[in-house]
């Protein structure tokens, strides 16, 4: 996989759902390799973009930059932490903060269109909102069995396993399942 700079959000997402590609927004976690793809408001409104939660045309931030990168960043770990104790069965501490973060949010958000859709005038709540709520449905979807962690240690990245028997093990086969295969196929040689 081909990472982006570190000030860019990646492009590569493989979460299957907005609140798994959300927590994925940080490559090679617990590694020296680790990079941390929204570490800047201007990386967090790019990836904000491409992910179809705010508007190319006229969605500016012109807050506290430092406290919404901040923020983002409490919301990321809440979503790792519960979707972490999803996937093993567990209810996780994070779910508190993803609550808190989703209330917040409403204090800006209105409902329309038909069918109705929650939409937030404030450029920060339609992206932690937009975000949090999306992770708040899929909690309480049937799809969170399907939630699981890639296995890589150097990893982790969430992601929704939409295969049909549920035997989906890596976040990507062309990433971290052509690695593992390899260094399996490295393992065998040696010890045959």
């Amino acid at each position: 996989m081909t990472l982006p700079d570190a000030d860019q959000a990646p492009t590569h997402r493989v979460g299957g759902h907005v609140a798994l590609d959300f927590a994925n927004t940080v490559s090679w976690r617990g590694t020296s390799r680790e990079r941390d793809h929204i570490a800047s408001a201007p990386a967090l409104l790019r990836w904000a973009r491409e992910a179809g939660l705010i508007d190319d045309d006229g969605a500016a931030f012109d807050g506290d930059a430092d406290r919404l990168v901040a923020e983002a960043h409490r919301l990321r770990a809440a979503i790792r932490d519960t979707f972490d104790a999803a996937a093993v069965g567990n209810g996780g501490a994070g779910r508190a903060e993803l609550l808190a973060i989703a209330r917040h949010s409403l204090g800006s958000a209105r409902l329309a269109g038909r069918p109705a859709k929650l939409s937030f005038d404030a450029v920060a709540d339609a992206i932690l909102g937009g975000i949090a709520w999306a992770a708040i449905e899929l909690l309480g979807s049937d799809r969170l069995g399907r939630v699981k962690t890639c296995q890589p240690d150097d990893c982790r990245w969430l992601f929704l396993d939409t295969t049909r028997n549920g035997s989906r093990r890596w976040c990507d086969m062309q990433a971290c399942g052509n690695r593992a295969k390899v260094a399996h196929h490295r393992r065998q040689r040696r010890a045959g």
